[in-house]
């Protein structure tokens, strides 16, 4: 896999797009400075393969700019196998991914499991803690907090290597007896020696504290004798000290040259009381001078001071007399103006009058406009009132649609029974001649048609009497059942106090147009009523009604309507007028006030002046009255020659006590006394250490340490041998248990042997003679050199970080065997390495770029300075 353009935006530190390409195919470094965003192009890239475009974890949200609500967006150019892909990803904010190559476009899910299947890793939980499910890419793109991590490759890894070494390698068998034999062993050397760190315990521990032990009575016997035999060098060496500094001191040489330095010192002290007494001296006529000095410019300030007074006071007098005039001229204008404006104000006052009283009139007119209007309203309301009344009677009838309903089926019950009864019935149509009569079973009837139900008589006058009788097919309750059923409508069409069903109809419509028409009519009437704000007056009849009770009758005396607009604008003329007076009134008033305030100013500066004159006089009097001039002149001339003199006088007095030192003279005499002291003190403190030593060695002598010193050496050799025997024991053991575990190492190595030979090209570069030692898991335990292991804890950081290094390049060569895509990523590598072994690694990087694209991101130039790789400069990627 080969990495070829970087882009990155709202992703962390880089708020603003940044484009990184042209990245080579071998080794790539990019050196920049801390907190350039090195790290964060790696987690990019990281977020970019292994991290779902919908995630919304912790880690995801933390790929957002601090305080910003943005789409963290990484854009990737690649190659696998030499085809090449465009990888755009944007998380959180419209949350998408492209992923375009060689076999079409891919969006959303189907773009990350194509990833997933092109780069060989599974799916991850999206929060940054789960490297197993990342693959070779995963291992190999090492970030900073990993850089001493010597892990084991995850799962993924391991099944692609385990393909690789399958053709190498067979399958690795073990022994039952072989492990009962090595379990022997170990309880065996557990009796000496812990089996994890090799510390002695049991027999051989004891053997170690009694040897221990004689050793240390042997030493002591030793320090002892050697004490004793010090004591007597130090007894004899302090003697021939005390004899040293006993004729030092009894040097006469040293009392002459003290003798010397004392005369010298006496010269100096009387050369340093003539220099103070010059000195005084010199001060005594440098203050007399200066006090003359003093004096005399006392006498040209105050004379300057009358000068300048009188100059002052002279042009304040000229400024006043100015100033006056322009103060009387503003006095006068203050007043033109203040006229000016009561006049204004008197108009704006007359027109205010005057438009109050033409609203008067107005109001009063719209009053009785109005009062008319509401009478004329309630006209329309009462006659509205009336309708309301009629149409509610209409609405209010007691008929209902059931009640209707039952008189219909009445009315249907009626014809159905009459004409089962007219089925069997005679029509007889009768019409008679003028003054005939007709009786109907000697009832009289009217001429016209008659149904004949059963046997009748029919008589026309006394010309002709006829009984019909009908054929027999009505029966009698056929006829029964419409007599009932025309009594039963007959007493509905009572009950309802209606004429016939028709009636009964036409009442019911009649009341449900009334209720529409009474809900029209009552809208017409609250529109009738909209109340009036001129009168004061509520909507509603109730409200009309009330207030017309209380009014009068008005005469029609309405007065003229006034023009309230042409009132209105004269007010605003006059108010206009006005304010042109007060601005005009105030400017004149700022300038009477500038001007009193002005002439108060250079009344007091000319008062001020006439006292500062006054005040300069009586100081030049007052000291013309204390001295006279030309007095202190000559007095200031004899004091400059005697300060004079003066000053030769000090300087031969400094100059002959410059010739002789009396610090350094003092200084010697005391240095001279403290040598004196300090060797009469260690003289003494000589004395008192002889008699302690020749006290020591009066006692130790009669003890014969060296005959207790030699027994001492006896009883340590006896308990080294047995020490010596138990160890042989022990590295017997120890041999027989490597030998056993080596053995089965060997078999296990038989596995991982392609491994450790891959890594032993690397290993030997920095740790010659050393040996890894794989897990099953194919992860680092330890490194074997010179028989012993040492766990990767045991190791210092910088063989540490190198070994996670070089594993990582063993491992990514086996995956290039597999033609997996590889790419190695190193974040600030290699920091704890010394400046021999950085340089074996970076040629070890150097190698491997020749076979896979590296990349190494640090922030230290000079380290890097001599390593031949394409550099890529952040600062001027285009953005």
């Amino acid at each position: 896999m080969k990495l070829r353009a970087l882009e990155v935006a709202n992703f962390r530190k880089f708020r603003k797009p940044l484009e990184i390409t042209g990245i080579a195919e071998g080794l790539n470094i990019v050196v920049e400075p801390n907190e350039a965003g090195k790290s964060t192009l790696l987690e990019a890239l990281r977020a970019a393969l292994f991290i779902r475009h919908s995630a919304k974890s912790e880690l995801v949200r933390s790929f957002c700019p601090f305080g910003d609500e943005v789409g963290p967006r990484v854009g990737l150019d690649f190659e696998v196998d030499g085809e090449a892909w465009r990888l755009d990803k944007q998380f959180l904010k419209a949350a998408s991914i492209t992923l375009v190559g060689p076999s079409g476009r891919f969006e959303s899910d189907a773009a990350e499991d194509r990833l997933q299947t092109l780069l060989g890793f599974d799916k991850g939980n999206n929060r940054g803690t789960d490297p197993e499910s990342r693959g070779a890419l995963g291992l190999l793109w090492v970030e900073q907090a990993s850089a001493l991590a010597v892990e084991p490759p995850g799962h993924l890894v391991r099944n692609n290597i385990r393909s690789a070494l399958e053709a190498e390698v067979g399958a690795v068998l073990g022994g039952r007896r072989f492990e009962l034999v090595r379990a022997r062993i170990d309880e065996a050397y557990a009796a000496l020696r812990t089996a994890r760190t090799g510390k002695p315990t049991g027999r051989l521990a004891e053997a170690e504290s009694r040897a221990a032990e004689a050793g240390a009575r042997r030493e002591v016997a030793e320090d002892q004798l050697r004490s004793y035999e010090q004591s007597l060098a130090a007894l004899e060496q302090a003697r021939t000290q005390k004899r040293l500094i006993e004729r030092e001191l009894e040097d006469p040489e040293m009392a002459e040259q003290r003798r010397k330095l004392a005369e010298d010192l006496k010269l100096a002290e009387s050369a340093q009381l003539r220099l103070t007494a010059a000195q005084a001296r010199h001060a005594e006529g440098e203050a007399q001078l200066k006090a003359l000095d003093q004096a005399l410019a006392a006498f040209e300030h105050a004379e300057s001071a009358v000068h300048e007074a009188l100059a002052v006071r002279d042009k304040a007098n000229a400024a006043l007399a100015a100033h006056r005039q322009d103060h009387e001229m503003a006095v006068e204008a203050e007043t033109t103006r203040r006229t000016a404006l009561a006049e204004r104000r008197q108009a704006r006052r007359d027109a205010q009058g005057a438009l109050d009283a033409a609203r008067t009139i107005a109001e009063g007119n719209a009053r009785r406009q109005a009062v008319a209007r509401a009478r004329a309203q309630l006209s329309q309301v009462k006659a509205a009132e009336q309708a309301i009344a009629v149409k509610r009677d209409l609405a209010n009838s007691s008929l209902t649609a059931k009640d209707v309903e039952q008189l219909a089926a009445l009315d249907r019950k009626v014809t159905e029974t009459q004409t089962l009864r007219d089925a069997g019935a005679v029509s007889i149509e009768v019409e008679l001649t003028e003054g005939q009569t007709f009786t109907i079973d000697g009832e009289p009837a009217t001429a016209g048609r008659h149904d004949v139900l059963q046997a009748t008589t029919f008589a026309i006058g006394k010309a002709a009497r006829l009984t019909i009788t009908p054929p027999a097919v009505v029966g009698r309750s056929a006829v029964d059942a419409h007599d009932a059923a025309l009594e039963a409508y007959h007493d509905k069409l009572a009950e309802l106090e209606v004429e016939s069903y028709a009636a009964a109809v036409k009442r019911l419509n009649a009341a449900q147009n009334a209720r529409d028409e009474l809900v029209v009519l009552e809208r017409q009437l609250a529109a009738l009523c909209p109340g009036d704000i001129t009168l004061d007056l509520a909507p509603g009849a109730a409200a009309l009604k009330l207030f017309l009770e209380d009014q009068t009758a008005d005469a029609d005396d309405a007065e003229a309507e006034p023009d309230l607009a042409a009132l209105s604008k004269a007010l605003d003329l006059a108010n206009e007028a006005e304010q042109h007076a007060i601005g005009q009134h105030e400017s004149a008033q700022q300038t009477h006030h500038q001007a009193e305030t002005r002439l108060v100013q250079l009344g007091a500066d000319t008062a001020t002046a006439e006292r500062d004159v006054a005040s300069a006089q009586a100081q030049l009097t007052a000291l013309e009255g204390e001295h006279d001039r030309s007095a202190l002149a000559a007095q200031r001339q004899a004091a400059g020659e005697d300060y004079a003199r003066r000053v030769d006088a000090l300087d031969q007095a400094e100059r002959a006590a410059g010739a002789l030192d009396i610090e350094r003279i003092r200084r010697s005499i005391a240095h001279q006394d403290q040598a004196q002291t300090r060797a009469q003190e260690e003289r003494l403190a000589l004395v008192a250490k002889i008699a302690s030593l020749e006290a020591t060695v009066a006692s130790e002598g009669p003890k014969g340490l060296a005959g207790i010193a030699a027994e001492t050496r006896e009883v340590e050799e006896s308990a080294a041998a047995q020490l010596v025997r138990l160890t042989r024991e022990a590295d017997v053991l120890a041999l027989l248990r490597d030998t056993l575990r080596e053995a089965g190492d060997a078999a296990a190595r038989t596995f991982l042997g392609p491994v450790t030979r891959r890594a032993a090209r690397y290993v030997e570069r920095i740790l010659p003679g050393s040996d890894l030692v794989f897990a099953e898991d194919m992860g680092l335990v330890g490194v074997r050199r010179d028989g012993f292991d040492e766990g990767c804890g045991d190791l210092s950081r910088g063989t540490q970080e190198q070994l996670a290094v070089l594993t990582r390049l063993a491992f990514a060569d086996l995956l290039l065997d597999r033609k997996a895509p590889v790419s190695l990523i190193l974040d600030d590598p290699l920091v704890y390495s010394d400046d021999a072994r950085l340089e074996v690694m970076t040629d070890l990087l150097e190698e491997a770029g020749t076979r896979m694209q590296v990349i190494l991101l640090t922030c230290r130039s000079k380290a890097f300075r001599h390593v031949a790789a394409h550099r890529i400069d952040l600062a001027g990627a285009s953005a």
